[in-house]
């Protein structure tokens, strides 16, 4: 009985305790750090519950430890990291799985692939070789592709982006040109394990290093853009598809490709020339290979200011075409600001090299440039900056009547200063009116960027007073710039009985710079030419006048006038003159007649008659003799018969005579009688 018994729990033991566990499968190995660290990675059994504590082995050697108590969850985890790694050729790798018993399970060992790298003879060239993945894993389905790493000396660590990928069907070998100058590469190469539905990991062969040497020519560099920077310098972007590039080496085209500059530690530069020419590139690597140039030259994008059509608020431009940008060329946007605001907006798109800026604000400063777009619109280039104002012409023209004068007593001359030498326009209108209120257009002239003189014919200057104002017809048909009003001088009066002339004339008030003084000027009947009045400086208050002529009887009847106003100097600087119409006065003449003379005495030798202010005009004196015949005529009233006839003094005898002068009024005055010639 006891010996069943026995049996019996011998037999419970082994169902309890002797059951295998399943062990994790490790998957991946993968080395880091110099082949110090190993990242091994592995796929959980079932079994993964009944464990509390992995042990990890790399080369026989337990490097660590994964378990519940230092928080490792067993079921979920299926990498780890492991330092202190003895670098050797090859590493074989497995896990220890423990159970609460104390029980061990082993799982499966894998075994690193080799890789070998190998210099060319320069150490230009790098030849890497290496062995195909182990099959120790279970449910491993292998990548297509491996994956080539590398690092340089001077970098931290490996990219997580491979340099370059082989099929996993071809060679499992790769030769890397040298991108380094003296220096160490390290390499690696690795491939993608599959090991379920949802997991995978890479395993890495260990690290292998080589010294090389740069001697080959780097690829040539890509001239991103040429633009225009915001204060207006020319600007390069450029890049190398390479890394660890020494320098840029920037070319002009100056009667042939010129080098212009070298560019270090830096993927732009501006021009300290100033631009407007065409550039390419090239590279140097760090063993100061140089690249080829760039194929293709690019040049900096101007932009031209074309018509400014205030009328329409529009404004034309025009730009040189960007050429061989990067990319390829899209399009290109026009971007505007408004008075120095920092807000750019998008005017408009276009494929041409022109445009028309349209609904633009009057009297607005802005500021304008082109983008170019590459065809990804990952490139741009933007041209020089241009500002621009959209003058408002209706606010700018003006003009002003600078004179009002009655030339030669013929026509009424209107002087007009205008703001044509600054702001175009059209056309300037002169216009009449006889009360200041009602003007009528009287005549026109087109622009001529210079003053402007008319003549108004068909004035009454002597009676009536005009006035004149004019207005511009500006660049967009708008009347504009309306003139200040301005009138012609009136001279009028009458003589006197007294012999004065009492002379009035409308003031002159509309100068911009107002009246200075007045001149009085006077011509006689016996006088060719007019003459300042003595008393030559009167008040610009003063418009009436008396011109005592007593002391000018014999000057004849007829007294003519006209008033010149001074201006003062305006804004304009400008001290201009006004003329009146000429007025003409007639002083009421007399005469006395004596009635004998003595031609052979010293005194009374002459028969004239005794005249003041007698006018030449219809002036006739007219001498006969008691038989009839003509013995004496004159026109001038200030000369007389002296007795003689014929040569020889006339006889002593009694002589008939006929006077014929004419009143201020235009009435023929007519005297007659007899005078006695005596010895």
């Amino acid at each position: 009985m006891i010996r069943h018994l026995s049996i019996i729990l011998l037999f419970m033991f082994c169902v309890l305790g002797c059951y295998a566990l399943e062990p994790p499968v490790l998957q991946c190995v993968e080395l880091q750090n110099n082949n110090t660290r190993v990242k091994m990675s592995w796929d959980n059994s079932s079994d993964c519950a009944s464990f509390v504590l992995y042990n990890f082995y790399v080369n026989g050697t337990m490097v660590g430890s994964a378990s519940p108590s230092a928080g490792y969850t067993m079921c979920n985890y299926g990498s780890t990291v492991l330092n202190n790694v003895t670098p050797a050729a090859t590493y074989s790798c497995y896990i220890e799985a423990v159970d609460a018993n104390g029980g061990t399970y082993n799982s499966n060992v894998v075994q690193t692939i080799s890789l070998t790298v190998t210099p060319n003879a320069d150490s230009s060239l790098v030849t890497l070789e290496w062995e195909a993945p182990s099959n120790q894993m279970t449910g491993t389905t292998w990548g297509d592709t491996y994956f080539l790493y590398k690092m340089r000396d001077f970098e931290a660590d490996f990219s997580p982006t491979p340099f370059a990928t082989i099929p996993a069907t071809a060679e499992r070998r790769y030769v890397d040109t040298s991108d380094v100058c003296y220096n160490y590469m390290y390499y690696q190469v690795g491939i993608t394990n599959n090991y379920s539905a949802t997991h995978s990991c890479v395993f890495r062969t260990p690290i292998a290093s080589v010294y090389v040497v740069d001697r080959f020519a780097p690829e040539t560099p890509v001239l991103d853009s040429v633009t225009y920077t915001e204060d207006n310098q020319v600007q390069l972007g450029f890049h190398s598809e390479e890394p660890y590039m020494y320098g840029f080496i920037v070319y002009y085209l100056n009667n042939g490709w010129e080098p212009l500059d070298t560019v270090y530690n830096s993927t732009t530069w501006i021009d300290p020339f100033g631009g407007d020419r065409c550039y390419r590139i090239a590279v140097l690597d760090s063993c100061s290979n140089s690249s080829p140039m760039t194929e293709m030259e690019q040049c900096d994008m101007k932009l031209y200011q074309g018509a400014i059509d205030a009328c329409n608020h529009t404004a034309a431009f025009s730009w040189n075409t960007y050429v061989n940008m990067t990319g390829g060329l899209n399009h290109f946007e026009l971007f505007t600001s408004i008075d120095g605001g920092l807000t750019w907006e998008s005017a408009l798109s276009t494929t041409n090299t022109s445009a028309t800026l349209e609904n633009l604000q009057i009297n607005t400063e802005y500021l304008i440039f082109v983008r170019a777009f590459s065809n990804d619109t990952t490139i741009t280039a933007s041209s020089d900056r241009l500002t621009f104002i959209l003058d408002g012409s209706e606010t700018s023209d003006m003009s002003y009547i600078r004179s009002v004068s009655v030339i030669d007593n013929e026509y009424v001359q209107i002087t007009v200063h205008t703001s044509g030498d600054t702001v175009t326009f059209h056309s300037i209108i002169l216009q009449r009116s006889d009360d200041g209120i009602t003007f009528q257009d009287l005549d026109n002239q087109p622009y001529n960027g210079a003053g402007y003189i008319f003549q108004d014919q068909d004035a009454d200057f002597q009676h009536k007073t005009y006035f004149y104002r004019t207005y511009l017809i500006n660049n967009c048909d708008i009347p504009a710039g309306y003139s200040n009003v301005a009138h012609n001088i009136l001279l009028t009066g009458e003589a006197t009985i007294a012999h004065e002339s009492l002379l009035q004339w409308s003031n002159y008030g509309e100068w911009n710079g107002d009246v200075d003084y007045y001149d009085l000027y006077r011509k006689t009947e016996s006088e060719p030419t007019y003459a300042l009045i003595p008393e030559n400086i009167t008040p610009a208050t003063l418009n009436t006048y008396y011109d005592d002529v007593n002391n000018l009887y014999e000057s004849g009847s007829i007294f003519s006038y006209y008033v010149v106003a001074h201006e003062t100097v305006n804004e304009y600087g400008f001290q201009d003159e006004c003329i009146s119409n000429q007025l003409e006065l007639r002083q009421l003449p007399s005469i006395y007649i004596p009635n004998a003379f003595t031609p052979l005495q010293t005194i009374n030798k002459v028969f004239m008659p005794v005249s003041s202010f007698v006018s030449a005009e219809g002036y006739s004196f007219n001498i006969w003799n008691r038989m009839g015949t003509l013995i004496f005529s004159t026109h001038n009233p200030y000369v007389g018969w002296d007795g003689y006839f014929d040569g020889k003094v006339a006889p002593m005898d009694v002589y008939l005579y006929k006077i014929y002068y004419t009143l201020p009024d235009g009435t023929v005055e007519q005297r007659k009688g007899s005078v006695m010639l005596v010895y």
